[in-house]
């Protein structure tokens, strides 16, 4: 287990609810290619605020990287409409890319 995953471990233990301890655990387990790990941090982020865009990104590319391509193609398609909402090329784009990927 990396230094970074530990230390969120350790924050979220101490506030389960804090939502950015979370996200940043999940960027740890996605960054040291535990998926599955990530993909449950970033599903409670996803589920809690539904308006977080790299969040639901991730949770796309997570599930891409776990091998759960049809899976990943609803998150995806949530990036794609959040990053129009709220004026974000880039995050639009590569969603579109990997979604190209999944169908």
């Amino acid at each position: 287990m990396s230094e970074r995953i530990s230390l969120f471990l350790d924050k979220l233990e101490g506030n389960p609810e804090n939502l950015l301890n979370r996200f940043s655990l999940a960027q740890a387990y996605f960054e040291d290619g535990d998926y599955d790990e990530a993909i449950v941090h970033l599903t409670i982020c996803t589920n809690k605020r539904s308006d977080w865009m790299i969040a639901s990104l991730l949770l796309g590319k997570a599930l891409i990287e776990s091998g759960q391509k049809k899976e990943a193609c609803i998150p995806l398609r949530q990036t794609i409409v959040l990053a129009r909402d709220q004026g974000h090329e880039d995050p639009e784009q590569e969603a579109a890319l990997l979604l190209a990927e999944c169908t």
